[in-house]
């Protein structure tokens, strides 16, 4: 039988989506810095992609609140169209932008997943078919978070996204 914090994130994961509350998924916790076993490196992907899909939730209604919130605050990104990195507190000056920008539509697709100690990097791709403001589009973007256990909770420490005309 798991430990009972693995036994926990595998309860999770095998939950359905709507059951998967932020106050939940702060709490998960796993031995820091073992060595990991399968099942723990599938409960953590588990957990970062309930993560991940939380915050493109929020985006969607025009919140990137639960983003911030799963920032670390030595968070960097380098979105698609950025000239360079910017920081959290970017992230956060941009809040109420969006607040009235809540008509985005974006699917996710978990592309690839690696986990090492207490850091965690996770490859998806979004396509997007409406902008906030409600612009019909046809985007694809290949993003990458890199997550880092800290304090007993995973925050997103870097990210960075390219849109695929880039490529």
């Amino acid at each position: 039988m798991p430990p009972k914090p693995l036994h926990a994130l595998l309860a999770l994961a095998l939950a359905a989506p709507a059951a998967w509350s932020p106050s939940l998924l702060a709490r998960t916790n796993l031995p820091s810095g073992a060595a990991t076993s399968e099942a723990e490196v599938e409960a953590v992907k588990a957990l970062i992609w309930a993560k991940e899909k939380a915050i493109y939730a929020g985006r969607a209604k025009g919140d990137v609140g639960y983003y911030i919130a799963n920032a670390s605050p030595h968070y960097l990104a380098w979105t698609s169209g950025t000239k360079a990195p910017f920081g959290v507190a970017t992230l956060a000056a941009g809040a109420a932008d969006m607040k009235s920008r809540d008509k985005e539509i974006i699917t996710n697709e978990l592309v690839d997943f690696s986990l090492s100690g207490d850091t965690a990097i996770i490859y998806y791709r979004n396509h997007r078919k409406r902008l906030p403001d409600g612009t019909p589009v046809d985007q694809t973007y290949d993003n990458i978070h890199v997550w880092q256990k800290t304090a007993g909770e995973w925050k997103v420490l870097a990210s960075m996204s390219r849109h695929q005309e880039e490529l």
